[in-house]
């Protein structure tokens, strides 16, 4: 079955004669997006004038990196692609690493940027932007970008629409810039007419892969390590492990995809992770695990030894590159296909297993804590308060952000059902989540809810965006005044912290003073009273809540990492 391309406008003999912007707008809304978040200024006026008279909501933000990560966030939230709008210069630089994380984590976003014209160019102009000025790598095809290009001509427009409409439908996600010189927006397309394109689903699995694997988890004692890549295939996920009994581990960015209450779930790897899953890998007599959607890499698994099967893996992705790639001494047959055709594929050829489930090593979890009537809030107790108030009495989707907020989360936090957890680890960004929430929260015009650090608001939100656009969003912030996992990891390493700690700030006059909620917690029977209005509220809101600054974090596995990345880079003379 294929795909059809939304329809084109019209264009060419007989159409209306239109402008660049107002072609890119009109075709923009045709793929899908919904929205365009940014910052205007005089490079970009005559796009951001014709984007707010189409289909598309224009959402004017406080910071381009934070309207890149509320862009990735919507676009993941509704799968569909959104656009980032910046003016030239250091708009698009102050864009980066909201796009660097956007395409890590597979979402699909276009950056449009406005320019410097060419008869303006090395003449110093006002936020001149060039392949010159601006950092390699921004106007072309690379790391950060899968498809760049600058349109100097009209007749250049057919070429650019269809890379965006054949990017729409990736499958891996999709992050554009369409670099426009200011002269070249008002310019007037007088093109031929655009073709559909169509797309068929794939790449899928040839049936000597099938047959192979099927051969494998048939005969041997076999375990699952899902990843956020098989969130499109969470039926036949959960299918596949009940068929034949299969053990199921997820990476952190995974919560959900297959229930953590589930009797065939034994935890979550990587950051935070539980130390449960490598016991019942061996007490199951694991002998090779099926990888699906995770590329194993180091917020996943650490690169744990304990973590490999005596036979290795059986690795399914659409990219053949990442094959071997995170453990290269492991035995690893790959497959390449896309992770619902394949499960499609896999699945009549596979017979139920006969028998009991292997007998498995008890979840080990603390007894929740009961609230101190004196003392900071402990982050532990916080964030078993977020499982009861936010987790299982609501259906808002929780963010954490890097640092403290995402260790705790995947370590305490449990999810029953896929999209209800986020976390960008593996880019890490701060801000992340601080300014995301707003794309989780304003695409299910319902409340979204960020953990985050104090370190992270100082460094990048979007409150006062929230604000203008009464967007439900909701921050709680680990307020402990100080750089919280720099400050205990380094302690766990040996050092001594430098320059960790931050002024005492108080995020709730601080929400007010923008036109917010705010809450200040300063004890543990205040928090859940806390949590709750901010639900209730239906408005932007920040819970600043004072944590423990002594309480480390579970990050033993991530400095026992780093210890070892040291010790291999050591050489002697």
């Amino acid at each position: 079955m294929h795909h059809a391309s939304p329809p084109i406008p019209p264009f060419g003999p007989g159409a209306p004669r239109a402008s660049v912007s107002e072609v890119l707008a009109a075709f923009l809304a045709s793929l899908g997006v919904e929205v365009a978040y940014g910052l205007g200024g005089g490079s970009i006026v005559p796009f951001c004038h014709a984007l707010a008279r189409s289909r598309v909501r224009v959402l004017h933000c406080r910071h381009e990196s934070g309207a890149a990560f509320a862009a990735l966030e919507e676009s993941l939230a509704k799968d569909q692609p959104t656009v980032v709008f910046a003016t030239a210069g250091p708009g698009i630089t102050n864009a980066i690493t909201g796009l660097a994380a956007a395409r890590i984590e597979g979402a699909k976003v276009v950056l449009v940027s406005g320019g410097t014209s060419p008869s303006q160019r090395d003449r110093g102009a006002a936020q001149e932007t060039t392949a010159r000025t601006l950092p390699a790598g921004l106007l072309c095809d690379g790391p950060l970008f899968h498809y760049a290009t600058t349109l100097e001509h009209p007749a250049q427009l057919p070429v650019i629409l269809r890379r965006l409409a054949v990017g729409a439908q990736a499958v891996e996600g999709f992050v554009a810039h369409i670099h426009l010189p200011l002269s070249m927006q008002s310019a007037m397309f007088e093109g031929p007419a655009l073709a559909e394109t169509n797309a068929l689903p794939g790449p899928a699995p040839s049936a000597e892969a099938l047959d192979a694997v099927a051969k494998i988890l048939t005969e041997e004692p076999c375990a699952l390590w899902v990843g956020y890549g098989a969130r499109k295939s969470v039926p036949l996920v959960r299918a596949l492990a009940e068929r034949r009994s299969m053990l199921v581990m997820c990476s952190p960015r995974a919560k959900g995809i297959f229930p953590e209450d589930h009797p065939l779930s034994i935890g979550t790897t990587g950051v935070g992770s539980h130390a449960r899953v490598a016991s019942c890998l061996k007490a199951a007599g694991i002998r090779r695990t099926l990888v699906l959607g995770t590329r194993l890499w180091e917020c996943t698994s650490f690169w744990r030894q304990d973590l490999v099967p005596p036979r290795g893996f059986l690795h399914v992705d659409v990219n053949p590159a990442v094959f071997g790639a995170a453990y290269p001494s492991a035995e690893t047959l790959g497959v390449q296909a896309e992770i619902g055709a394949f499960l499609s594929a896999l699945l009549p050829r596979l017979p139920a297993r006969e028998g009991a489930p292997p007998a498995l090593p008890p979840m080990a979890r603390p007894a929740p804590l009961d609230p101190l009537a004196e003392g900071a809030v402990r982050p532990r107790f916080l964030f078993e308060a977020v499982q009861r108030v936010v987790v299982e009495s609501s259906d808002a989707p929780v963010l954490t952000e890097a640092g403290s907020a995402f260790v705790w989360g995947n370590h305490v936090l449990r999810f029953q059902e896929p999209g209800r957890y986020r976390s960008g680890l593996h880019f890490g960004s701060m801000g992340h989540a601080t300014t995301g929430v707003l794309g989780a929260a304003r695409a299910r015009g319902k409340a979204a809810v960020a953990l985050v650090g104090d370190g992270s608001m100082l460094m990048l939100e979007e409150v006062s965006t929230a604000v203008r656009y009464g967007i439900p969003a909701i921050w709680v912030v680990l307020n402990d005044r100080q750089y919280g996992i720099v400050e205990h990891g380094m302690r766990a390493s040996g050092y001594d912290p430098v320059e960790t700690t931050l002024p005492d700030t108080d995020f709730s006059l601080v929400a007010r003073g923008l036109g917010a909620l705010g809450a200040r917690v300063e004890r543990e029977e205040e928090l859940e009273a806390a949590l709750g209005a901010a639900l209730a509220a239906g408005k932007p809101f920040v819970v600043d809540v004072r944590v423990d600054p002594e309480e480390r974090p579970p990050i033993t596995s991530r400095v026992r990492s780093l210890e070892a990345q040291t010790a291999k880079e050591s050489f002697s003379p």
